[in-house]
């Protein structure tokens, strides 16, 4: 099962790191040469759903362990709830703000924005993962 998660990290981790690439392919291009924009669009995407495709197996195992009890409250409203998602959380939190005032301070490279925008996305969708009920019953049944 730990397998399962640390493949969904990583597919999740793929689909942010194309954020990086964003500058390489010039979605403004002709219609001829969209390869690159439609290639990272396509691994971003791939690497989202696989992320959650990787975690249907803990899901499955989870809601049929009749001893394992997790309250209802959804994992995007939890925070701070385990030592990794107190990490995260705060990653979150800061370049969720940090984003913010990089779209508003236009001076600052796109490299920065870029960075704050990836380590937002990936911050994220960790935030959900070590928030939610399918990491509790990993930890739980270790």
């Amino acid at each position: 099962m730990r397998k399962h998660f640390y493949l969904s990290i990583m597919s999740f981790l793929i689909s942010s790191l194309t954020i990086w690439f964003m500058p390489l392919a010039d979605f403004t291009q002709s219609d001829t040469n969209k390869a690159p924009a439609i290639t990272l669009a396509l691994v971003f995407w791939l690497g989202f759903v696989f992320g959650f495709v990787f975690l249907i197996p803990i899901r499955k195992r989870r809601k049929s362990d009749i001893t394992f009890y997790c309250k209802k409250r959804p994992s995007l409203l939890k925070f701070f709830s385990t030592a990794p998602a107190v990490v995260f959380d705060c990653l979150l939190i800061f370049s969720f703000f940090a984003f913010v005032m990089s779209i508003i301070i236009p001076a600052l490279p796109a490299r920065i924005t870029l960075a704050l925008l990836f380590t937002l996305v990936f911050s994220l969708e960790m935030h959900g993962l070590f928030n939610g009920k399918n990491y509790m019953y990993l930890v739980v049944t270790r």
